[in-house]
C-alpha cells in the first residue's frame, strides 16, 4: 500500500509498506505528477517500512525519472533502513542539481523537519 500525505502545500510524503517495484514507483510517480500539477516545485519525503526492498528495476525507473525532472524538486528525503537502497541514493544523486539527504527510520522524524523547510 501507498500511503500519502502533506506536510505543506509544496510537500509530498509518501510511505511505502510493501517492496518497492516497478508497478509501486509508478504510482509513486503518479502521486508526484498529481502534486506538480499545482506546486511548480516540490519537496518530496519518501519513507521505505522497516524490511522492505526495493528491486533494482524500481531503482533506476526512480533514478530515471528525478533526473528527467529535477528541476521541480527541492528537496528530496528518502528515509529507509536499507543501507543499499541509502548508498545506491547518495551515488546517483552526486550530479543532481537537488538537495537529497537519507534518513533511517528512527530519524524520520529530522528527515520531516528537514523536508518542510
Amino acid at each position: 500500500m501507498l500511503a500519502k500525505f502533506d506536510i505543506a502545500g509544496h510537500v509530498i510524503g509518501l510511505i511505502i509498506d510493501r517492496d518497492l517495484t516497478d508497478e509501486m514507483v509508478d504510482r509513486v510517480i503518479l502521486e508526484i505528477q498529481e502534486k506538480l500539477e499545482i506546486y511548480k516545485s516540490l519537496n518530496v519525503y519518501v519513507e521505505l517500512e522497516k524490511d522492505r526492498q526495493i528491486t533494482l528495476k524500481a531503482l533506476f525507473k526512480g533514478i530515471k525519472y528525478k533526473y528527467s525532472n529535477s528541476d521541480h524538486f527541492g528537496k528530496i528525503a528518502i528515509v529507509s533502513d536499507s543501507k543499499w537502497f541509502q548508498g545506491a541514493v547518495n551515488v546517483s544523486d552526486i550530479l543532481l542539481d537537488v538537495e537529497v539527504r537519507t534518513f533511517d527510520l528512527k530519524d524520520r522524524l529530522e528527515a520531516i523537519q528537514w523536508i518542510s523547510i
